[in-house]
């Protein structure tokens, strides 16, 4: 039987979500290898864990969606939901757990991903660790004309760090829209069918550019068609927090 859960976790207490491996042997602590750690303790059988999305070092999720399989008898989800969280690292924990239909996958069946990216303008101390503090003043109507060129269907190799597994690198953003500014805090939701390695890191950081005026308006346009070729700005995992997979 197939089961399915959200995940939530603190990306700064792991080297990503999905399993390294060196030699065959597991040589970093990811997400997914401490989940599978808990729930084959759990269970008392080994078990392996698909997430929605391979999220990088340092990037926090509210929303991830995994599955595993399991065969036997059905499990008490409950009891299992309390045990796995109880075994497993604290920066990580598991809810609504639940069984679905074998041919649910938490990866290719997702239809959109929405993540949230947070910067603050000035310095803080709470709450240091979701956001990216970039010391900056930032133009944030110039931001939002910016981001209006993300939006589609557009090849958006040069916004990634190709991984040349010979995929597709056409993605489609159907929103990237600045939440009205709360005090120091500028947050971005941003939602696509998929998304490449470091892509919404580089789409922001490319913001952060312009709106600090480093940039002209249009550059974003300018790097679709290979006329940039400048060095630009990446924004670090630390902002970034995968909030919802929908299927």
């Amino acid at each position: 039987m197939r089961y399915k859960f959200i995940c939530e976790y603190n990306g700064f207490a792991f080297s990503g979500w999905q399993e390294q491996l060196k030699n065959s042997i597991v040589c970093e602590k990811t997400v997914q290898t401490e989940l599978e750690r808990a729930f084959s303790i759990a269970l008392r059988q080994k078990i392996s864990i698909v997430g929605a999305g391979r999220t990088d070092a340092g990037v926090h999720a509210r929303g991830q969606v995994a599955h595993f399989d399991f065969e036997g008898e059905a499990l008490n989800c409950h009891t299992l939901e309390k045990s796995v969280n109880a075994i497993s690292d604290k920066n990580v924990c598991i809810r609504n757990l639940e069984p679905c239909s074998k041919d649910f996958h938490a990866r290719y069946s997702a239809k959109e991903r929405c993540y949230q990216y947070t910067l603050c303008t000035e310095q803080i101390v709470l709450g240091r660790e979701l956001v990216w503090v970039c010391g900056y003043k930032l133009d944030t109507e110039l931001m939002e004309q910016e981001a209006k060129f993300f939006l589609g269907e557009h090849d958006f190799n040069a916004f990634s760090i190709p991984r040349n597994d010979g995929k597709s690198t056409i993605c489609t953003i159907t929103e990237f829209r600045l939440e009205k500014p709360v005090g120091m805090a500028l947050r971005w939701h941003i939602c696509g069918n998929r998304f490449l390695h470091k892509q919404i890191r580089s789409m922001v950081g490319l913001l952060f550019d312009v709106g600090r005026g480093r940039f002209a308006p249009g550059t974003a346009e300018k790097i679709f068609s290979g006329e940039f070729k400048g060095e630009r700005t990446w924004a670090p995992p630390q902002g970034l927090v995968l909030e919802e997979v929908r299927y």
